[in-house]
């Protein structure tokens, strides 16, 4: 974070905390008083949960009962007496009952739970019920009681919650009709008490049906800041207790708090549209003064930038007074202190350069002139003793004149194209056409060397000067080639893509004597060479090819086991 944002932050902060501690205090003492309503609301909505149980504990008792005493009842009744009950027609009329009532659980059966018609179950029909056999054995007639029935699904069969009573029929029979508690029993509930309402099976603690009030995710929003109580939570149970003291399910009751929710948060948005306003003419305030402090900085940082990236020529331009204009002006006389001691370093650095080279020019262009100056000081005294050998003299002073003068000329050439290699003209071009072209210029290697190939497929493209890059190649080739000399040995020429580095690397690798340990650092130096009659500019020249190509140009030996020179040029992206 830079200066200007930290003395921004820092007055945004000086003006929201003084405000932030009365909010606190304020919403505590709001809270409090409201606490005592919220409690009264929820002891109501429980009685209303209760009600809306006993009413439909009621509905299913009046439905059993009035089904036991309707004639259709007691009319299958008889007809199971006298022995003329159709058992297939039996099996389907407690479908049509519970629809016609709109009832969730409806069966006629034995005392033994044995299914005489089942609605709610039809293949159950001729089998013995375990669930009707508990609910006759342990219930009384005519009360309505929370059981876990089993009912017919579209997906199988499935147990629901329900409200069922039982009613005993003329003939040895009972009839037991209930009222599923599912998600539109919580919808009810919901609407009733206006708060979120869980149906949850206290023997495996799961949620049988929910339903969210509509301020739900206010509350919840709210709850972590405001200190409603929200996490209070009425439990309602249903169903007789078991031996653990149990009930089967409970009602959790939630209430929605969103009357008490406005009355603080009107208190809490106007303390916060207040704090709102204050850090926002806070942070504007301090941007504005931040800004005036750190902008001569934010200068001086900028120049420092400039400098440490090489650039010199400017100087800091910044508006400051005091202890801060005085550094602007010493930073400024620094650079140009620092930008004149490197000119002159520079100029230094060039002189050094060229009287080395020159020195160095001057020693490869001595060690030809000595043996040029011997041969024609013995013809000048050949000619002058009138030797009959003269012509012998004569053809020999010659010949050696003439190497000493081809091996000048190919120091000057060496020495000018290493002085003026032109720029470089950049293409993409694919490693496998540099190979291949590399190797179109040995069509047949000499005797007893074998050049080898390995190119890896799809290889991206280089941007390169062909021209300058196979030059550097072959350069390195003919040294290998030369290096293994009449020994012979194999020559091996790849190219390789560098995995998530973006580049490709080129290798000429040989198996000749290799290079000694010591000569390794200076190998790229100019006018040093391992070879007899070298210039010492071959391998010069090809570093700086690689160099202004963007790519790096290394090698590795091993004496007695050959050397490996490789390229490395970054690949065309996409």
């Amino acid at each position: 974070m830079t200066l200007r944002a930290k003395l921004t932050v820092a007055f945004a902060l000086f003006a929201a905390v003084p405000m932030l501690l009365p909010l606190y205090w304020v919403n505590r003492a709001l809270s409090d008083a409201l606490s005592t309503e919220y409690g009264a609301r929820l002891e109501s909505a429980a009685r209303a949960v209760e009600g809306e149980v006993r009413r439909l504990s009621a509905e299913a008792a009046a439905g059993a009962r009035e089904l036991a005493r309707s004639p259709e009842l007691e009319g299958l009744a008889r007809d199971r007496v006298a022995g003329q009950l159709d058992v297939a027609e039996a099996a389907a009329r407690a479908k049509e009952w519970m629809g016609a009532r709109s009832l969730d659980v409806l069966a006629v059966a034995e005392p033994n739970g044995q299914v005489v018609s089942s609605g709610h179950l039809p293949g159950r029909a001729g089998d013995v019920d375990p669930e009707l056999g508990a609910l006759f054995s342990e219930s009384p007639p005519g009360a309505a009681v929370a059981r876990f029935v089993s009912r017919a699904t579209p997906s199988g069969v499935e147990p629901v919650l329900a409200l069922v009573a039982w009613e005993p029929v003329a003939g040895d029979l009972r009839v037991a009709a209930g009222i599923a508690l599912g998600p539109s029993f919580a919808e009810r509930l919901g609407a009733l008490t206006g708060g979120d309402v869980t149906l949850v099976d206290q023997g495996t603690a799961r949620p049988l049906a929910s339903y969210p009030a509509q301020g739900a995710r206010l509350r919840a929003f709210l709850s972590g800041f405001l200190r409603l109580p929200q996490g209070q939570v009425r439990s309602i149970p249903l169903g007789p207790l078991g031996h653990d003291a149990r009930p089967l399910a409970v009602v959790e009751v939630t209430l929605s708090a969103a009357g008490l929710a406005r009355a603080e948060t009107t208190v809490v948005v106007a303390f916060l549209s207040a704090l709102a306003l204050a850090v926002l003419a806070a942070t504007l305030f301090g941007h504005a003064l931040a800004g005036r402090i750190t902008r001569p900085l934010e200068a001086l940082r900028a120049g420092a930038l400039r400098v440490a990236a090489g650039d010199l020529s400017r100087k800091v331009e910044a508006r400051a007074t005091g202890e801060v204009a005085d550094l602007v002006a010493a930073f400024n006389a620094m650079v140009a202190d620092l930008a004149s001691s490197q000119a002159r370093a520079a100029a230094a650095e060039r002189v050094a350069a060229w009287r080395e080279v020159a020195r160095r020019l001057a020693h490869e262009i001595k060690n030809p002139l000595t043996p040029i100056a011997m041969s024609v000081e013995t013809l000048r005294d050949a000619l002058e003793g009138g030797r009959p050998d003269f012509k012998e003299i004569f053809d020999e002073g010659t010949t050696a004149i003439q190497q000493e003068v081809r091996r000048l000329k190919r120091i000057v050439d060496e020495f000018s194209r290493f002085a003026r290699l032109p720029a470089p003209e950049l293409a993409p071009v694919a490693p496998e056409e540099l190979v291949d072209a590399l190797l179109a210029l040995y069509p047949a290697p000499p005797s007893g060397i074998r050049i080898e190939r390995e190119v890896a497929p799809s290889l991206p493209k280089v941007n390169v000067d062909r021209d300058q890059i196979l030059q550097l190649l072959l350069n390195l080739t003919a040294n290998g080639v030369e290096a293994m000399g009449a020994t012979g040995g194999v020559l091996r020429i790849a190219a390789v893509a560098l995995d998530g580095a973006g580049a490709v690397l080129f290798s000429v690798a040989d198996t000749g004597p290799g290079i000694a340990q010591d000569q390794l650092p200076r190998i790229f130096e100019p006018y040093f060479t391992t070879k007899e009659g070298g210039t010492g500019l071959g391998l010069a020249i090809a570093e700086r090819i690689a160099t202004e190509h963007g790519g790096r140009l290394s090698v590795t030996s091993e004496v007695g086991r050959g050397a490996t020179f490789t390229l490395r040029l970054p690949a065309v992206a996409g």
